[in-house]
């Protein structure tokens, strides 16, 4: 009943508020190609578009899970409903992650008929760069309550690898390029850490 209940307001949540989010997410993917060249790359110039623009298929949903609620009265709707509000929220959040997912491998498979190597690891590094940066932007508008927020701290968080790789260390979100992928580990951990203290902090201060 209950999960019944939660895919039906997944499925009119991604209808009515995350269908523009879901086709950016997209657009990034299919906008790749026309930024990187992606045949007949070895791994380290592979990993290029996977760990440079894919992520950003991160920031700009998992921030986002929150945004429905921006609006008083939808948060009233929601909160007067019998479905827990971090259910909903959950799932949003799931629905995403497997949307990134799915994209990912898609864009993977693309790389390899295009000759290129590209293997497991550069798809679960790719994976573990998106989630990470998603994450921060998650973490940050739970907390805040201000999707705005999460995106603007995710975006900084995207502009800073780009010159403080060294400050960053193993939350590094480009180390494939380098020839490196212990920070891929990390990244993992951070993104588990964040969203699960994204959920505690803002049922703790926002949601009572």
């Amino acid at each position: 009943m209950v999960s019944g209940c939660l895919a039906k307001i997944v499925f009119s949540d991604t209808k009515h508020n995350y269908l523009l989010h879901y086709l950016a997410a997209l657009g990034v993917v299919l906008l790749t190609p026309v930024i990187f060249g992606v045949s007949r790359l070895d791994e380290r110039l592979a990993a290029q578009p996977l760990e440079f623009f894919l992520p950003l298929m991160g920031a700009i949903l998992m921030p986002a899970v929150f945004m429905p609620e921006q609006n008083e009265s939808i948060r009233d709707v929601v909160r007067s409903k019998k479905t827990p509000y971090p259910g909903v929220c959950f799932m949003r959040l799931l629905c995403g992650a497997v949307f990134i997912t799915v994209l990912t491998g898609a864009f993977v498979l693309y790389m390899k008929s295009m000759d290129s190597v590209v293997t497991m690891r550069l798809f679960a590094g790719s994976l573990a760069s998106t989630f990470a940066l998603g994450a921060a932007g998650f973490f940050a508008s739970a907390v805040s309550d201000n999707v705005i927020v999460g995106y603007m701290t995710a975006v900084i968080y995207y502009i800073c690898n780009f010159g403080l790789k060294d400050k960053l260390g193993v939350f590094f979100l480009f180390s494939m390029t380098t020839g490196s992928f212990d920070e891929k580990k990390w990244l993992c951990i951070l993104s588990v850490v964040l969203i699960a203290a994204g959920f505690v902090l803002r049922r703790l201060f926002r949601e009572r």
